[in-house]
């Protein structure tokens, strides 16, 4: 949050109330990368991408992709397992399905990364 210059004191620093222009904007946090809830929205307050753009999209691909993937498990543990050495060497009709969930989950995920880097970065903070 912006705020005016800061004033020193002998009990530290002290700040004068926002400016206008930090008042308009509000608080937001100035992120790299994310947290995330369960749901997998992001767990700041209004966020703000900063520092590399690319890096961020990375790094939003690839956690909002695992987080997708994981749901699709979680969505799937009803599924019952093969009895060790009683398998065969075709692939698993319920596997796949559960590995095609899993890619487009992570396909969707990869497009909402991007889209929210686009949305909030603001640059290398020169």
């Amino acid at each position: 949050m912006a705020t005016t210059p800061k004033k020193d004191t002998e009990a530290g620093v002290l700040q004068d109330k926002p400016t206008p222009k930090a008042a308009e904007h509000g608080d937001h946090d100035r992120i790299v990368m994310a947290s995330r809830r369960a749901d997998g929205s992001m767990d700041q307050v209004n966020p703000e991408f900063i520092g590399d753009k690319e890096t961020a999209v990375e790094a939003a691909k690839q956690q909002l992709a695992q987080q997708a993937a994981s749901a699709v498990d979680t969505a799937a543990r009803g599924v019952s397992s093969t009895p060790e050495g009683a398998g065969s060497s075709e692939p698993d009709a319920e596997v796949q399905a559960l590995k095609d969930a899993q890619d487009e989950a992570i396909a969707t995920a990869e497009a909402k990364a991007e889209r929210e880097v686009e949305e909030r970065h603001q640059g290398l903070g020169d």
